[in-house]
């Protein structure tokens, strides 16, 4: 990325730690203003594993952040399933994947065990699943993962390939990989792509050493003995996230939680806390907004990405006007005061995520600003 250029000239000189973290925040805060806080969203295309758009902010990866958005955190894509398409590849990673379907309905196998959902649910399966998407056979549907950075900058980024779609397409740069039998065994990535020196593998199948990590992860019993000091704390917590994950809910089924009024508009909470599913990095709710109103005005520190569902309308962010409309992505950076105005004569929906980990280190509290015109007529 050409913005981190002179970074790169200060590792030249001998340089203390502190002026180039002074540096560092400089030219971060430079590239984050000029970035736009609204986005149109990258197309859908075919890949080994189905169709797919690339990541809407920049790739999981932390290293390829602040390439179309203000955002750290969230880097979400688009997965488009039409009616009548071959079934999607299958895959596991350690990241807990949380799947909205904003189109049609579809399907969710993990682990050997298929959930059905439909428009507006939330589809919320716990790590290390092996798990493969499908979209209904006359309807497909359209889903927004809502990936995010976390297990790279905590080193646990990892993902295999179990199976390939039915018909995969390989992008530029690669190659299939076919057995003595003509049987497709994975795929090749050139040499020189992305800067590799030399051929790169891409084996279907699960990692052995992996494998036993992830199993005994499924398939450890319930604690059983006394707690006696600290250590055991930290070994009991293993079993009680075996257990967990063993029980809570994939689906998250958009027509079984209610609406709530609260000083920031009529918002449906799919994924908090007090919601047992396997997803853990993101809070995610739904407001709707009525045709010329607007929501409240707050702001917290983490960053928020927003998919406009339906409707259009602009945004104010610590003042400045962000215009919407449906299927844009609005992003709202940290520590921005913001509120949504809906124009024209039909109300707006909106998916909003907000990143989870703030509120553990005790950055998570909402600073509200200005309540939504409905609240004072129906608190």
């Amino acid at each position: 990325m050409s913005y981190l250029e002179p970074w790169k000239e200060l590792e030249q000189i001998n340089c203390s730690d502190q002026l180039k973290r002074f540096v560092h925040q400089n030219e971060e805060d430079r590239r984050v203003s000029s970035l736009p806080h609204v986005l149109k969203p990258l197309p859908a295309k075919a890949t080994v594993m189905g169709q797919d758009s690339p990541h809407q902010t920049g790739d999981l990866t932390s290293y390829d952040i602040l390439t179309r958005a203000p955002l750290y955190f969230f880097a979400s894509h688009v997965v488009e399933i039409p009616p009548h398409v071959p079934v999607r590849g299958v895959h596991r990673h350690l990241a807990a994947p949380t799947i909205f379907c904003f189109r049609g309905k579809g399907w969710e196998w993990n682990d050997g065990v298929t959930y059905e959902f439909e428009t507006y649910d939330m589809v919320c399966f716990p790590p290390y699943s092996t798990h493969q998407h499908g979209g209904d056979r006359e309807v497909g549907c359209g889903m927004i993962s809502l990936a995010t950075r976390l297990f790279h900058m905590l080193g646990l980024m990892w993902r295999e390939q179990h199976k390939l779609s039915e018909k995969p397409v390989f992008p530029e740069g690669t190659e299939p990989i076919y057995d003595d039998a003509g049987k497709l065994q994975g795929y090749r990535i050139k040499k020189g792509v992305l800067g590799v020196e030399k051929d790169v593998e891409v084996v279907v199948g699960a990692d052995s050493r992996l494998e036993v990590v992830f199993r005994v992860r499924k398939e450890a019993g319930a604690w059983s003995e006394t707690v006696a000091n600290t250590y055991d704390r930290y070994t009991k917590l293993f079993h009680d996230e075996v257990s967990y994950l063993g029980r809570v809910d994939h689906v998250v089924h958009e027509r079984r939680e209610d609406w709530e009024w609260s000083r920031h508009g009529k918002i449906k909470w799919l994924i908090h806390p007090e919601i047992e599913t396997g997803a853990k990095q993101v809070w995610v709710y739904l407001q709707e907004i009525p045709a010329g109103s607007r929501s409240g005005m707050h702001r917290h520190i983490a960053e928020e990405q927003i998919m406009v569902l339906e409707g259009k309308g602009y945004d104010l962010h610590d003042g400045v006007r962000w215009d919407w409309e449906q299927g844009d992505f609005i992003c709202i950076p940290r520590m921005t005061a913001h509120q949504h105005f809906v124009a024209g004569e039909n109300r707006a929906v909106l998916l909003c995520a907000m990143p989870s980990p703030p509120t553990v280190l005790g950055l998570g509290g909402i600073e509200q600003l200005e309540d939504a015109p409905e609240y004072q007529s129906v608190a």
